[in-house]
């Protein structure tokens, strides 16, 4: 594992006074491309003997504050590198109401039984030795100074071109024998890209779970079976829903 980054960041790090703290600070920005800005955060651990990859968008701001808080006590303890980075990760990752979203779409797909767990609950907890959680974009991004959603096609853009590349694509060809499962619409189409690419194997990156972070969305409740066909609005495509749930649900038991 590559600590320059890290090392580069550090002083910064050590001087993040969370959660008060900024993760848009000048000290930790590292690239502009017009309106869209990358900084850096503690998030380059990465599980390589992970069975399965969770794959968001880019970290939001409250999770990189959780990460870099997280990293600057464990400085402060003395651990080393290696521990900091992993313990930060772990902290922030799908963080708040998300993860617990996210839990319930992963059960109902059935992954905990692939995984021979309780509950994917335990992915983040005891189990964590079978998860590699991480972003397409592995940095914080920010639009004009907002969380950033991804747009419609990242990949068209240099700077996003080659942060997918040179973080999560490379990443991803480290581990060829994990499943990929992007979360959210956005997030599919960026992998679906770096698939092309030649970074992800097709077989191995199971496309359609919704985002866990829309707790309101129909789209996620029609998912889970929490709202009915028939009290959807016409935003939400029952057919597509359906077809996403069931791949899903294929795919995972054909893992068994």
């Amino acid at each position: 594992m590559n600590f320059e980054l890290f090392e580069k960041y550090e002083s910064a790090i050590r001087g993040y006074k969370g959660p008060q703290g900024d993760p848009q600070s000048a000290s930790l920005r590292m690239h502009r491309n017009g309106g869209l800005e990358v900084y850096y955060a503690p998030f380059e651990w990465v599980n390589l003997s992970a069975k399965v990859v969770l794959v968001g968008i880019t970290p939001w701001k409250a999770q990189a504050d959780i990460a870099l808080t997280e990293a600057q006590r464990a400085l402060v303890e003395g651990l080393p590198v290696p521990e900091v980075l992993r313990r930060a990760k772990l902290a922030a990752a799908f963080a708040g109401r998300a993860r617990l979203r996210l839990v319930s779409l992963l059960d109902h797909i059935g992954l905990h039984r692939w995984l021979g767990l309780r509950s994917s609950e335990e992915l983040f907890g005891e189990a964590s030795d079978l998860l590699e959680a991480t972003s397409l974009f592995q940095f914080p991004i920010f639009n004009k100074g907002e969380n950033f959603r991804g747009g419609k096609h990242p990949e068209r853009d240099p700077m996003l071109r080659g942060q997918m590349r040179e973080h999560f694509g490379k990443m991803a060809k480290t581990m060829p024998d994990a499943v990929f499962i992007p979360v959210g619409a956005t997030t599919s189409k960026g992998v679906h890209w770096l698939t092309k690419e030649g970074f992800l194997k097709e077989e191995r990156v199971f496309h359609g779970l919704p985002h866990p972070g829309k707790e309101d969305s129909e789209h996620t409740a029609y998912f889970l079976g929490e709202k009915r066909r028939a009290d959807l609005s016409v935003h939400t495509n029952a057919d597509k829903v359906d077809a996403a749930r069931d791949y899903l649900r294929m795919a995972v038991a054909a893992l068994s």
